[in-house]
């Protein structure tokens, strides 16, 4: 934006301001609106749902890891418990 001089140039420079702030405001209006609609009680239901049984490939692989990993130890703290008290 350059120095105004001439009262078009005035009047155009609140032109493009006025637009920028109508293009912000609907920006933000679509913004709170969809925030508004994350947190409606059945939608938060819904995505923690989706997370737990329907989620990305990376956290069921993750989950299973970590199940398969306590399944190890618990099998190997009997194995060794075992020997312990046998020998």
């Amino acid at each position: 934006m350059g120095k105004i001089t001439t009262l078009d140039e005035l009047r155009e420079e609140i032109r493009n301001l006025e637009h920028q702030n109508y293009v912000n405001e609907q920006h933000m209006r679509r913004k709170v609106g969809e925030i508004a609609e994350r947190f409606k009680p059945a939608n938060i239901l819904r995505n923690l749902f989706g997370h737990f049984f329907g989620g990305p490939a990376d956290v069921k692989t993750s989950l299973f890891k970590m199940a398969a990993g306590i399944a190890t130890s618990v099998i190997v703290k009997k194995f060794f418990r075992k020997g312990k008290t046998l020998g």
